[in-house]
């Protein structure tokens, strides 16, 4: 896996620029999966330029998916979260078992195939102050991406389910629609207010990945390759020549998500929040044939595999072994600057995207590997449900969301004749 300088990530993030040499790309994506349409769940979705819709049902899949959507009227009633049985009484309890089943909020879920996500709110909390938002999306070179958004509300503050929600739809909308446009800017004109214009990449947690206690020497801890120089072209060093829209940057974007999210969470507050106006942590990934990380607070992302090079890609926000955090989106975060990260993958596994719900119990990215994997893979959905399982089975003390990507991404479906 290669962890990125910010000078080399810098170079290789401008439109049309390889950011890594050919032999770091050597996961190209395997035989094409269909979608799931989250509507009917037909998988004949038609990709085309960016766009999807189903053929079974009409129903138009771009927007970012959270789970907290209607149900579908061609959809029968969810399976009981605790037995399986599909025979739900008007009163909402499991005929079966007798358990009553949680609100739509309570328990989101969304199973896209190609990515998937559970967001419960576990034991002890009354709500569920946690959001996702995931979805499939397509550059405009042809990559198939993933973009996936975890937010979770600071429950000391003023409506943090609202919060929480708020940005993950706010920040999703501009990924993908920057990712479909080309565009580095973000959606509506609006500008982020930070101070300088490029983005700073942060150097993530340890250099040395985790390993098991029985492989202490990793085996499979090779480095990744040097990142090339960047030749100049004729209008300068790092401009393309090309004409026409161009991918959009993706750390840029990921940068331009969070300031609209931060946006639209303060947007959210009254007067009457004496002092606590909603408030929520952030992290989001882009994953492609590398993958882009942004945060802030300690909402995580995970790097997991089985050759034993599993580790964690943010650093929280926050003294180490504390849950106080020292940077939030909100009215009161004081315009924060988040932390980009860019790696390539050197082989098969999955991206984590996750609250502290679930790594409070299961943190140590080997551990979080050995109880995914090798399903994760395959099923996302089926491992996001076993890591939901772990914290629920261990206390389950606070909200808990997991979305899983599997890599390579699959290609989706492609479109009709």
């Amino acid at each position: 896996m290669t962890i990125e300088t910010a000078a080399a990530a810098a170079l290789g993030s401008l439109p049309g620029v390889p950011s890594a040499s050919p032999e770091s790309r050597e996961a190209e994506p395997a035989m094409p999966l269909q979608l799931t349409c989250p509507n009917c769940g037909a998988t004949d979705l038609v990709m085309e330029a960016g766009a999807r819709f189903c053929e079974g049902c009409g129903y138009g899949v771009d927007e970012p998916r959270t789970g907290d959507e209607e149900p579908s009227e061609y959809l029968g009633p969810k399976p009981c979260v605790s037995c399986g049985g599909t025979e739900i009484d008007d009163e909402g309890y499991c005929t079966d078992c007798g358990d009553l089943q949680p609100r739509r909020r309570d328990r989101m879920e969304v199973d896209l195939t190609i990515v998937a996500g559970i967001s419960d709110r576990g034991l002890r909390h009354h709500r569920n102050e946690d959001s996702m938002a995931l979805r499939p999306a397509l550059g405009l070179d042809g990559e198939n991406l993933v973009v996936a958004v975890v937010c979770d509300g600071v429950s000391t503050s003023e409506r943090p389910d609202e919060a929480s929600a708020a940005a993950v739809s706010a920040a999703a909308k501009l990924l993908l629609t920057a990712i479909a446009a080309g565009l580095p800017e973000p959606a509506g004109g609006s500008a982020p207010r930070y101070a300088h214009s490029e983005p700073v990449e942060t150097a993530v947690m340890a250099t040395v990945p985790q390993v098991p206690a029985d492989d202490p020497e990793g085996r499979e801890g090779r480095k990744g390759p040097e990142v090339p120089e960047v030749p100049e072209s004729p209008e300068g060093p790092g401009v393309p020549a090309a004409s026409g829209p161009l991918p959009a940057d993706l750390r840029l974007i990921s940068r331009y998500a969070v300031a609209d999210a931060d946006r639209a969470v303060a947007d959210l507050a009254r007067d009457a929040d004496h002092g606590n106006p909603p408030a929520c942590t952030y992290v989001s990934a882009i994953v492609g044939q590398e993958v882009t990380v942004a945060w802030l607070g300690d909402s995580r992302a995970y790097w997991l595999d089985e050759r034993g090079t599993s580790r964690a890609l943010t650093k929280d926000d926050a003294e180490e072994g504390s849950h106080a955090i020292e940077a939030w989106l909100g009215a009161d975060s004081g315009t924060p600057e988040p932390h980009l990260a860019r790696f390539t993958p050197d082989g098969p596994g999955a991206v984590l995207v996750c609250s502290d719900g679930l790594w409070n119990y299961v943190e140590k990215a080997v551990d979080l590997a050995g109880l995914a994997l090798p399903e994760a893979l395959t099923d996302p959905f089926g491992a996001a449900a076993r890591l939901v399982k772990k914290a629920l089975d261990s206390g389950g003390h606070d909200n808990i969301t997991a979305v899983l990507v599997p890599y390579p991404v699959q290609a989706p479906a492609e479109p009709s004749a």
